[in-house]
């Protein structure tokens, strides 16, 4: 069965997680967000009376939701309870009113991939997940035109892995802190990542003149030093030229379209 989680389980959930990615799963940093936020359905799997997996529904709106997190025990995996968390989230969204679903997964992730397509989700959109950390830099004159009104964006958003959806409005309440940088026709909205304490995330950018994306990049990287910030990232659309990025040092972690974003009419899914 699921049922929510609650502060009582942080020391099992750090538990199961603690060998994930080497045992730096952002997991931990999140917990206490994910269980007191309201917009949050932050579930766990017991079996036998022990937790042993769980699993994250974020409502964007009463009609969209965002599935994040999914975790099994290492020790129960390759059982077939990552099927049975994903079934039990569907249900729950689906007990919830929503009609629309979304998640991000990467490239090699192949065995939440090929359950999620089983159940009715398809790939609609492919991103590079670039990074770079930022050492000490020439002091520079910094040129961009920085402002707390961010507009309308009718794209997917970023924040981390977190993708919120063209449909959604006014995504800057999923943000921490965001702001819009402008230089000449190129514009960016960045934000404090939720999940990489120090890491100044790009939400999304506007590239109107080719010709100058390299240098706004490099003020991008000048800004997030004067800011304090030792790291960035941006998850770039594979309809963007990455060569920019490239040349000011970003990197992707493996290799550049690495991560995949998914979609499934509720309404649709095969539970």
């Amino acid at each position: 069965m699921i049922k929510r989680l609650r502060r009582a389980d942080r020391l099992r959930v750090k538990e199961i997680v603690e060998t994930i990615w080497e045992g730096d799963d952002y997991i931990p940093q999140v917990f206490e967000k994910w269980v007191r936020d309201p917009s949050c359905h932050f579930m766990g799997l017991w079996k036998g009376g022990k937790l042993i997996g769980i699993d994250n529904l974020r409502l964007f709106s009463r009609k969209v939701g965002w599935m994040e997190g999914m975790r099994i025990d290492p020790l129960y995996q390759g059982r077939g309870f990552g099927r049975e968390m994903g079934g039990e989230m569907l249900k729950l969204a689906e007990s919830l009113g929503l009609e629309r679903l979304y998640f991000s997964t990467y490239f090699d992730n192949t065995a939440s991939i090929k359950m999620n397509e089983a159940f009715g989700f398809r790939r609609i959109a492919v991103f590079t997940n670039l990074q770079k950390e930022i050492g000490e830099l020439t002091p520079c004159p910094i040129n961009l035109l920085e402002s707390d009104e961010i507009p309308e964006i009718d794209d997917h958003i970023s924040e981390d892995w977190m993708f919120i959806p063209k449909e959604i409005s006014n995504k800057r309440r999923f943000l921490n802190d965001p702001v819009r940088l402008v230089g000449g026709a190129n514009w960016a909205v960045v934000s404090r990542n939720s999940k990489s304490k120090g890491c100044l995330d790009i939400n999304f950018i506007c590239m109107a003149d080719e010709d100058g994306v390299e240098n706004f990049l490099k003020e991008l990287l000048y800004y997030s030093r004067a800011k304090s910030f030792f790291r960035i990232h941006a998850m770039v659309s594979e309809s963007f030229d990455l060569g920019p990025f490239l040349s000011n040092g970003f990197r992707p972690f493996e290799r550049v379209r690495d991560v995949f974003l998914y979609y499934a009419d509720v309404s649709s899914l095969r539970v």
